[in-house]
């Protein structure tokens, strides 16, 4: 074997492994090409559900309390601000499959940062209403995690967050949203269109 030879068979081998090489770059350029799509599908899907802020009320609140210790004296009063957030909101269903929501969030922009509140549980809703009798007139079917809505089907219902803020803090937030999280499907946000009624 001359040194001819040795050189053109090594240009061969160094041929096949450029294109082995060449071909496991492509296979992996378009693995990565189907995954960012995949990606970007499931990322940008729209939600099923489609809705509404029907109606919203604002309740900011200071209460003072004072409080005794075990002995009986008089401890020194104690403010607590909060503002609940009241919405009417409408759903509907526009997929040929049943959704199920997760769960319910007020979402508020601050100054400092955004600030979320998950919606009153079912026992918490109720609570409310006791508690501040003088909303009992806005009280309608809540909206619920785990509750099924059907295949083009719509559903009405309330959300009550809370957020511990003054007064004039929450004259301070520059937009809010409502976030409907799903069970197995994207997140429908509702920025309110109506004016909210303060109480």
């Amino acid at each position: 074997m001359t040194f001819l030879q040795n050189t053109e068979e090594e240009q061969q081998e160094t041929r096949a492994e450029s294109r082995r090489m060449a071909s496991s770059a492509g296979i992996a350029a378009a693995i990565l090409v189907v995954s960012v799509a995949l990606f970007w599908l499931i990322a940008h899907q729209s939600s099923p559900i489609e809705g509404t802020v029907t109606q919203l009320w604002i309740h900011p609140m200071h209460t003072v309390v004072t409080r005794h210790d075990a002995s009986g004296v008089v401890q020194a009063p104690e403010a607590f601000d909060q503002v609940l957030v009241l919405a009417q909101i409408h759903l509907h269903n526009r997929s040929h499959q049943a959704v199920i929501l997760k769960h319910l969030l007020t979402n508020i922009h601050l100054p400092g940062g955004e600030d979320s509140s998950y919606a009153a549980t079912a026992t918490d809703y109720d609570r409310v209403f006791v508690a501040y009798p003088e909303l009992d007139g806005l009280r309608t079917q809540p909206l619920r995690d785990d509750t099924v809505i059907a295949p083009m089907a719509s559903l009405d219902g309330m959300i009550i967050s809370s957020f511990h803020l003054t007064a004039d803090q929450w004259k301070q937030q520059s937009g809010m949203n409502f976030e409907i999280d799903l069970k197995m499907h994207p997140a429908l946000i509702l920025a309110p269109k109506v004016a909210a009624t303060v109480l």
